[in-house]
């Protein structure tokens, strides 16, 4: 049996009401004032092989099918372990997406602090959000994955000095994106900047299972986004959130209209990794992982459950954008649900 994980009350700065968003009331209400399909969103990695063209193709999609958001990845490496795969930059792919679409929101789930300097980061953020008229979600976090920061001559501290890093460039981001000045010195970075910014109340998520960093997004987010947690772990970790901060989950799915064909799609994704595992191996460890799987009744139900536990919204993690019959019956079920 693991150690409950204990969580220090949230110690909310000084002055901490200038920070809250404007219209908080209206965050909170929005998702319940919203369909299914329009609280939930693709999550895109486009690190395992997609293009920039895939990834608007893909954000285009999504806006045609009635989701909420599109989100992709920020990684410079394959995680699957493969090499040798082109891929398009993070970025440039949202600046891509902001022209290419009307309606969508979109963002990096998440962007780590340790591949931008945040102040920079928090220009790029602000510039594609006007490009968009205020669509873009801004998610951040603390970074991971250590192959990739070394590929790329980025420092890959231990996790409390990443943890530093991504305290102090939070302060910075969300500092410039509601107030459009800094003015900050830290251990890691420093910010001394006033600019006119075109905010539009840009929306800020911070993803991250880690204690401290739920406490940040406590203080300094909008959302706080978590990857296919268990019951029990999410339930004692919210519990540290104020109660306007909006909730989300990302995680893989797999849909179907029978379980013959449910099994077929996930035998065709093994082959597509490279999967040793047989395939009740397979499954029991998307199980696991807390994966939405399962026929149209089955999925909303999983979903439903969720809700239950206190998840707004939902970003369905796809390696296959191009399957575009799983996306639409994804959104067809959603929007029935």
């Amino acid at each position: 049996m693991t150690a409950p994980v204990l969580i220090e009350p949230v110690q909310f700065p000084t002055g901490y009401r200038r920070i809250l968003p404007k219209g908080f009331l209206c965050m909170i209400l929005s998702p319940f004032l919203m369909n299914l399909l329009e609280r939930c969103g693709l999550m895109l990695e486009p690190q395992e092989g997609l293009m920039a063209g895939d990834v608007v193709k893909a954000a285009r999609l999504a806006e045609k099918l009635g989701f909420g958001y599109i989100f992709r990845s920020d990684h410079l490496l394959p995680t699957s372990g493969r090499r040798g795969i082109p891929s398009a930059e993070c970025w440039t792919t949202l600046g891509a997406i902001a022209v290419s679409t009307d309606r969508v929101r979109f963002g990096p789930l998440v962007s780590p602090i340790g591949f931008r300097n945040p102040a920079l980061l928090a220009r790029m953020a602000s510039t594609v959000n006007s490009l968009s008229k205020g669509r873009l979600q801004l998610g951040i976090g603390a970074g991971w994955y250590e192959d990739e920061y070394k590929a790329y001559g980025f420092p890959f501290p231990d996790f409390r000095k990443r943890r530093e890093q991504f305290l102090e460039g939070v302060r910075i981001i969300r500092a410039l994106v509601r107030d459009g000045r800094v003015d900050f010195a830290g251990k890691w970075f420093s910010a001394h900047v006033e600019t006119q910014l075109d905010i539009r109340d840009l929306h800020i998520i911070i993803g991250g299972k880690a204690p401290s960093i739920v406490r940040a997004a406590s203080v300094y987010a909008d959302e706080w986004n978590l990857f296919a947690p268990e019951k029990e772990e999410f339930l004692k970790l919210k519990q540290n959130l104020r109660p306007q901060i909006e909730v989300s989950q990302m995680s893989p799915f797999f849909i179907a209209e029978t379980a013959e064909e449910l099994q077929e799609k996930i035998k065709r994704r093994m082959k597509s990794m490279g999967s040793t595992l047989t395939y009740d191996e397979y499954y029991k460890r998307l199980k696991s992982r807390n994966a939405i799987v399962g026929i149209p009744r089955e999925v909303v139900s999983q979903l439903n459950e969720r809700i239950e536990w206190g998840i707004n919204k939902f970003y369905m993690q796809t390696l296959e954008p191009e399957d575009e019959g799983s996306v639409t019956l994804l959104a067809e079920t959603l929007k029935s649900a």
